[in-house]
């Protein structure tokens, strides 16, 4: 499919609405010659314009539409009136997480899209209409990365929130290395004065709700290896829906925020200390760490059942962690000149599969697919 005209549905929100897989999407289809327009005039970009631009473009003239989770969730809510009747293939992409949408993508609200857009999961059964996704790159990523500086052998660890695995990782992998290998340094922001800055630099900073920091991107770009872990462990019950998630998920550490009964377990001595499929794995670290060049430490996708649309290869790409077993792990933390290598390896990768336009590349020949 060769769209005459993309239709974005953005939230024209400041600060707080950081809608990133519309970015990417959107600066893809400029790459590829594609017009677009959109329901409002949302993203600053370097040059001083505007991404998405409200003119008055009539929805039903394109023929492709995609709508985000962040157009409902910034929003009220509702779709626009008459989206499902308008013409052209309707596309979401939801990274609210692939887990999450299992609780409701059979109904018929989600049939209703000719694509969607998510993160995906082995073992676990999809529609049709679903296809796995990422957060990828977006244009300002690639630009703010600096791969160019020096690596030293230090590894950046950076996080604003606690997870279970990030937990479990720090135990087992960095609290098993020299203090002095670790980077924990974290930025203050002046929100008023980010958002005044004629510095395109700092303002996307605000834009962006506190993501792509310069002095946290130099850092990653200064570093040989930086921490992208993120997320929560859960089990898959063997007969699947959201009540036996939820049942079975009872009993495991922070399990998508449910499991309450991990102390009690760990007493007597039965915590099944952590299961294989993670549940919100993805982060913007990590695609910020392989467009810098410095190693992107996550656990092992195919490990803990993870399916990208395009797979990384462990020890080439990534240092993905078995976290039972992290003595391989260890071994390449230990070794400056591996991370150095990996990290290279990993930002031309990521630059051949996850930069806007081989993203916007991907939707059109998954449009391809589900139209057949």
């Amino acid at each position: 499919m060769s769209p005459k005209l993309v239709y974005f549905y953005v939230q024209p929100t400041e600060r707080l609405g950081y809608q990133h897989n519309a970015i990417s999407l959107a600066q893809g289809f400029r790459a590829l010659g594609v017009p677009f327009a959109a329901s409002a005039d949302y993203w600053l970009e370097p040059d001083g314009k505007l991404l998405f631009q409200d003119q008055g473009v009539d929805p039903r003239s394109a023929d492709l539409v995609i709508m985000t989770e962040q157009y409902l969730t910034y929003g009220d809510g509702q779709l626009p009136d008459g989206f499902f009747a308008l013409p052209g293939k309707k596309v979401l992409i939801t990274t609210a997480d692939g887990v999450g949408l299992h609780k409701h993508m059979r109904k018929p609200y989600y049939r209703q899209y000719d694509l969607i857009l998510t993160f995906i999961y082995e073992g676990l059964p999809y529609p049709a209409n679903i296809r796995g996704w990422a957060f990828g790159l977006t244009q300002q990523m690639i630009d703010l990365a600096r791969p160019e500086l020096p690596k030293s052998p230090r590894i950046c660890l950076n996080y604003r929130n606690s997870h279970s695995v990030r937990k479990l990782s720090q135990a087992v992998l960095f609290d098993q290395l020299e203090p002095a290998m670790i980077d924990t340094t974290r930025e203050q922001f002046d929100w008023q004065a980010l958002k005044d800055s004629p510095d395109y630099a700092e303002y996307i900073v605000y834009q962006s709700a506190g993501r792509h920091n310069r002095a946290y991107l130099e850092r990653i770009a200064c570093s040989a290896a930086t921490s992208a872990f993120g997320g929560d462990f859960y089990l898959k019950p063997w007969v699947w829906n959201w009540l036996t998630f939820k049942l079975i998920n009872y009993f495991v550490e922070s399990a998508a925020s449910i499991g309450r009964m991990n102390h009690f377990f760990k007493a007597i001595g039965l915590h099944t200390n952590h299961t294989y499929r993670i549940y919100q794995w993805d982060s913007w670290r990590f695609w910020e760490a392989l467009a810098a060049g410095s190693m992107a430490i996550n656990i092992d996708f195919s490990k803990y059942h993870i399916r990208l649309p395009v797979m990384p290869v462990n020890y080439q790409h990534y240092l993905g962690a078995d976290l039972r077993h992290p003595a391989p792990a260890l071994a390449v933390l230990r070794d400056p000149e591996r991370m150095r290598s990996i990290g290279a390896a990993g930002k031309d990768w990521a630059l051949t599969h996850y930069a806007p336009q081989p993203q916007a590349e991907r939707l059109l020949s998954y449009l391809a697919e589900v139209s057949k």
